[in-house]
């Protein structure tokens, strides 16, 4: 069983389109309902991410160019703003930092202001009302322990690809669990624009159990 088959659940169930498990998106809406691939609604409605395609380092790629986008756009000014709040103090106290975390700051410290403009450019734009969407919370299951370290990168390229939806956008997001699946948790998450956050929580509570127990019906019968 994907995700999808719950996803196709929601779409019918709620008026919600969607799209394939590859690509999913859903878009809820009082008068339009449209069918989507996340990609290409990223592209149509932030157009500027298209100007960072083909500047994302091949560490970050993940098979969805416009999300590459938006996590390298956020990685640019995360990486910036980090500078400016903490290289003095990591240079005066030179803390001992693990593996991971410490190339990551020295990333950090390395970086400038170079393309923050258009990372903030792309912020912005983003910033619009699209109705709610859903979205895979996480990109797969959770890495295993002691995984090597190219993996574990690919892991987390994908999994900030699609936590940069909502940092980029400033979306209130609620990731909703639907149950287990061969021992591990399975959920989406349901985004929707900055200041949504009381009607998001009143709209899972609405369908949350009866999705619920059609994602545990979809498991049992092995679609």
């Amino acid at each position: 069983m994907t995700v999808s088959s719950i996803l196709d659940y929601l779409a019918k169930k709620f008026l919600i389109s969607s799209s394939s498990l590859s690509r999913p998106l859903l878009e809820v809406a009082c008068h339009l309902i449209t069918y989507e691939t996340l990609g290409d609604y990223i592209l149509q409605k932030v157009p500027i991410s298209r100007n960072f395609i083909n500047t994302v380092p091949e560490s970050q790629v993940f098979p969805i160019p416009a999300l590459c986008s938006l996590s390298y756009a956020l990685r640019l000014i995360q990486r910036f703003e980090f500078k400016c709040n903490h290289e003095e103090w990591l240079n005066n106290v030179k803390p001992n930092l693990g593996p991971g975390i410490s190339e990551r700051v020295m990333d950090a410290l390395a970086s400038t202001d170079d393309n923050l403009e258009s990372c903030w450019k792309l912020k912005a734009e983003f910033k619009a009302d699209y109705g709610v969407l859903v979205i895979p919370t996480v990109p797969g299951p959770p890495p295993n322990l002691n995984l090597d370290g190219i993996t574990l990168s690919d892991f987390r390229a994908k999994a900030f690809s699609l936590l940069a939806v909502a940092g980029m956008s400033g979306f209130c997001q609620i990731p909703v669990p639907l149950g287990m699946q061969d021992g591990l948790p399975v959920s989406v998450s349901l985004l929707a624009r900055d200041g949504a956050d009381f009607f998001l929580l009143h709209l899972v509570q609405a369908f949350y159990q009866t999705v619920k127990e059609r994602a545990a019906a979809i498991w049992e019968s092995g679609l």
